[in-house]
């Protein structure tokens, strides 16, 4: 473990995203404040605050590594609650515009849970560091800025008890974790520096979710997935098994296609998919207590910090409060877990924290620069259909290489394409990897593009 040659830090947020950076953080100071705005339960539980809990989630390759290494053993502590590892190429049934990708070990192991179970193991194994202390239920009202030195000297506090009380928590590095919802922009404001420009590309996205007690389909199968695409198949799903015989079943629409909360409204929307897997799985389940659960704020949000030219040292923002993704995606706890590392990484190779924030937020921006055009490409087709604008050049060529490149991952006998494509989904590999000149070949002579 580094040597903890700094003070206090204090990380606002309770999240995926605040978790993990309380733990990289335990490493380089000697005391960790985590602020919570909401009471966090003891037991893997919903808290309030994260109505997207109820729907499913992904964790990526690339951020399970990283969970890994910063709490081992994590993936046997969900194991034991049954929550399945599996091959996602075999034990995933992913169905796209050109068909359903063949069930192939690709060597890409991932694990399917509930959010509560999984925030609930890192919350226990966060309160067991020596120097991280949590403080629930007590939101933050803005920062302490030393104007002179420009620099962040630690947060307002407001007492859950005293609603008019204030103290403030002294710190030496603050971050920012508390989501989409943030209210880092008018902090800034408050304290004396300009909001950052803020972009927006809304698919008119929405979930609706119910979960499903039934046995697990044959063929070790543990998740059923449909990608919806832009602008003329907005309906899709990912259902995944959580443990213990339950299935989350995550229905979504695009462009104002949106499942209805009612069963009956439910299952008809869930039926049009024309999804074999998910016909059967729910043909032989019930919905647990019949509630279907919606969440509708899965707009993409990119507040550009990195661009400010005034920024208080001592202050960074990470995962959904600095770039927020259609959580359709499934990008948003890896990228999140991944900037945590990455701040780790910055503050081992920097003894002084003086001028270190600017350049942990480049970093940050520059990270998220990759999973940000994967999701907007698709989205601003949704985006641009519902205005009927016309796309620009470079959106249709990315959308018709898109489309050819599915066909290809379904119907090319060369694995390789399925398994370089499943290696960036999980950001293993760049991006770049699906422009390798062997596929771009057999995008241009081998593949096809969906009817219109």
């Amino acid at each position: 473990m580094p040597h903890q040659q700094h003070g206090r830090a204090v990380v606002i947020g309770g999240g995926i995203c605040g978790l993990a950076t309380a733990r990289v953080l335990s490493e380089h100071f000697r005391e960790v404040v985590l602020v919570e705005r909401d009471p966090l339960p003891e037991e893997d539980t919903h808290r309030s605050g994260t109505p997207q809990a109820r729907h499913v989630h992904g964790l990526l390759s690339l951020g399970a590594r990283h969970l890994e290494r910063l709490f081992p053993e994590l993936r046997a502590e969900l194991k034991t609650a049954e929550a399945p590892v599996f091959d996602h190429g075999s034990g995933a049934r992913t169905q796209v515009w050109a068909g359903t990708l063949p069930p192939r070990a690709v060597g890409i192991e991932v694990q399917t849970f509930h959010r509560d179970t999984l925030e609930g193991a890192l919350r226990r194994r966060v309160r067991s560091l020596e120097n991280v202390t949590i403080l629930d239920g007590t939101p933050v009202d803005g920062l302490h800025v030393d104007k002179v030195g420009g620099r962040v000297t630690g947060v307002r506090l407001r007492g859950a008890d005293e609603i008019k009380q204030q103290r403030v928590a002294d710190a030496e590095w603050v971050v920012d974790a508390t989501g989409r919802f943030s209210r880092l922009p008018q902090w800034l404001e408050d304290a004396g520096y300009d909001r950052p420009h803020e972009t927006v590309i809304d698919a008119d996205l929405a979930y609706a979710t119910a979960l499903v007690e039934a046995e697990p389909p044959e063929g070790g199968v543990h998740a059923i997935q449909q990608m919806n695409q832009a602008p003329t198949r907005p309906g899709g799903v990912y259902a995944t098994d959580i443990g213990r015989g339950i299935w989350m079943v995550t229905l979504f629409g695009a462009g104002g296609h949106h499942p209805l909360l009612d069963e009956d409204g439910w299952r008809a929307f869930a039926a049009g998919l024309r999804n074999p897997g998910l016909d059967r799985l729910l043909d032989a389940g019930t919905l647990v207590s019949g509630v279907v659960h919606q969440f509708k704020e899965t707009c993409n949000r990119r507040r550009e910090y990195a661009a400010l030219h005034r920024w208080p040292d001592r202050l960074v923002a990470l995962g959904d409060s600095a770039h927020a993704f259609n959580p359709v995606f499934g990008q948003g706890m890896t990228v999140a877990v991944c900037e945590a590392v990455g701040l780790g990484v910055a503050l081992a190779r920097r003894q002084s924290l003086n001028g270190l924030a600017q350049t942990v937020q480049r970093n940050v921006a520059q990270r998220a620069r990759g999973p940000w055009m994967l999701a907007v490409s698709e989205d601003l087709v949704w985006s641009h259909a519902k205005h009927s604008k016309r796309l620009p050049l470079w959106l249709r060529a990315a959308s018709w290489y898109k489309q050819r490149l599915l066909y290809l991952v379904v119907h090319s006998p060369d694995a390789r394409v399925m398994h370089t494509f499943l290696r960036v989904f999980h950001m293993i590999t760049s991006p770049a990897a699906i422009a390798h000149p062997r596929i771009v070949a057999q995008v241009l002579f081998r593949a096809r593009s969906p009817r219109p």
